[in-house]
């Protein structure tokens, strides 16, 4: 049997075509058409149906490649592929972003790493933006960036930290200090019946830039809103090209590697990136943020503030950016990929245990038994970047730890920091993982080496009722170390030098020395909602 398909049998006509009409005049039969004829109309219906349907098929295309573009999407400029000879005249290939690659980055690095003390800690990753999103969120953000091919938003998990321990002699130290917390009421509060401070809520961004040129935005080394880790920084100082205009005017690989001679760059420059305190609070925490995006791959280059001293070139070169790969305070840097990751929180312990792990340092530390060290960091002795918070009566508090340190009988050794003679940086570091017991002093950059010290040690800090701050008490947390603080009266209103309270730090040193905070662990994981099936392995 035969099949035969006709157009007029698909769309019947509403009237007669020309050809079956009577003609009135003479009163003959209708004509009949041709099969010349009929063969010619059937083709003009055919062409006609086909021009319609492609119509939609393209409009189908074109709504679809909307999204699509978004998928799967080119890069600003050609990339070569590796084959291709740096002298070779042929058009270089298209550079295609894998997103996917990009968003499992995270999640493959955590895979990885799952024995870390940091992955405990681990934020989950938000990088798509459905309907309904908000459009503030790193996703969103990334689908209306020009340049942009990847945007990550990472919800961290809120958690608590307990409140110092004080002396028992001093019962005015604990409401003061309590008054203070209000300074950090952006990221803070009291909860669990006043004694623990809640960190919640705390997000991140990572925004991934194709072909990319850093023009000196933000700014490295200023405190304003504005800057790196601020809470207006922005990406619009990142200058990305059109990608119609680069794609026609880029056609080898030699003029490719000329125009973005790097290959990933990574942003960071927060205030005073040269200063030993602010290269760990901030920039650790910024390189941490965005370390997973280089996993498996070559360290990224990284762009920061002016040239800094000996011990932070020194940790620079520790996480494996050494050799010429951080650039201070260029004016131009262009790369194939940059790494945006200045949104990142300034407290959170899978920051600051990931920064560890960096430096090659295991969090836990060595055994609390097995350090005897305590380390009094002086300001009244050696190199401060700012004058004040000496302790006037300093000796005669150090001749009474010493002898309160022989009576304990424990082999334990009051050594002062600024007679240590150990160096570069990553033996001092060293030294301090597995020797260090407790670090005790006025409140200064110093004590900041408490984070080599590992878990259990004991963080005791003299600080001057007029000068306050939490941000030792906050990492000591974090890192699952016992902080005590003796909050003291300076000697006059215009001075921040103080008397210590020698027997309120002999009870501290005494009563805590050696062991682990008595209340429990410094730090716990915080959740709205605690019923016994969301906890799965952790029960």
């Amino acid at each position: 049997m035969r099949l035969s398909f006709s157009w007029l049998s698909w769309f019947p006509p509403a009237r007669l075509p020309r050809y079956q009409t009577l003609d009135v005049e003479d009163g003959s039969e209708p004509r009949q058409p041709s099969p010349l004829s009929l063969r010619k109309h059937s083709r003009s219906l055919f062409i006609l149906f086909t021009l319609l349907l492609g119509s939609i098929v393209c409009l189908i295309f074109v709504l679809l490649g909307l999204d699509a573009h978004w998928d799967r999407r080119f890069s600003s400029l050609l990339l070569p592929s590796p084959a291709t000879n740096s002298n070779s005249t042929s058009r270089a290939q298209p550079r295609l972003h894998d997103q996917r690659r990009l968003a499992a980055s995270l999640p493959t690095f955590l895979a990885t790493h799952i024995d870390s003390p940091s992955t405990h800690w681990a934020p989950a990753s938000m990088n798509s933006c459905p309907p309904g999103t908000p459009s503030y969120l790193a996703p969103c953000l990334a689908r209306r960036r020009e340049g942009a091919v990847y945007g990550e938003e990472l919800l961290y998990p809120d958690f608590r930290i307990r409140v110092p321990l004080f002396a028992p002699n001093r019962t005015d130290d604990s409401p003061a200090w309590r008054r203070l917390l209000s300074a950090i009421a952006e990221r803070a509060a009291f909860c669990g019946d006043g004694e623990w401070a809640c960190y919640r809520g705390q997000t991140g961004q990572n925004i991934v830039l194709a072909n990319a040129t850093y023009r000196g935005s933000p700014a490295p080394d200023l405190w304003n809103d504005g800057a790196c880790m601020g809470d207006g920084v922005t990406t619009e100082g990142l200058e990305t090209a059109s990608a119609n205009a680069t794609i026609n005017t880029l056609a080898d690989a030699e003029a490719y590697q000329d125009a973005f001679p790097l290959d990933t760059l990574l942003i960071a420059t927060p205030p005073d990136s040269w200063s030993f305190q602010h290269f760990l609070d901030r920039v650790t925490h910024i390189v941490a943020q965005g370390h997973h995006f280089s996993l498996g791959q070559a360290a990224p280059d990284v762009v920061t503030g002016r040239a800094p001293g000996g011990s932070v070139a020194e940790m620079w070169e520790l996480m494996g950016l050494g050799g010429g790969r951080v650039h201070h305070s260029a004016r131009r840097l262009a790369a194939k990929t940059v790494i945006f990751s200045c949104r990142a929180p300034l407290v959170h312990p899978w920051l600051s245990l990931r920064s560890l792990e960096l430096f090659g340092l295991d969090p836990a530390g060595v055994p609390i038994d097995r350090r005897k060290k305590v380390v009094y960091v002086s300001r009244s002795h050696g190199a401060t970047s700012n004058g004040g918070r000496r302790v006037l009566n300093e000796d005669k508090m150090l001749d009474q730890v010493r002898a309160l340190l022989v009576e304990r009988g424990q082999g334990e050794e009051l050594v002062l920091f600024h007679e240590l003679d150990i160096s570069p940086q990553p033996a001092l570091m060293k030294w301090f993982h597995e020797n260090v017991r407790a670090v005790v002093g006025p409140h200064g950059g110093g004590l900041y080496n408490h984070r080599w010290a590992g878990r259990d040690t004991l963080v005791l800090e003299l600080m001057p009722r007029t000068k306050t701050s939490h941000m030792f008490w906050e990492e000591a947390g974090v890192l699952g170390q016992t902080y005590a603080n003796v909050l003291l009266e300076p000697i006059s209103n215009t001075s921040t030098d103080m008397d210590a309270d020698i027997p309120a730090v002999l009870a501290l040193l005494g009563a805590h020395l050696g062991k682990p905070d008595p209340r429990g662990s410094p730090i716990e994981r915080q959740y709205r909602w605690h019923a016994p099936e969301l906890l799965g392995d952790e029960q």
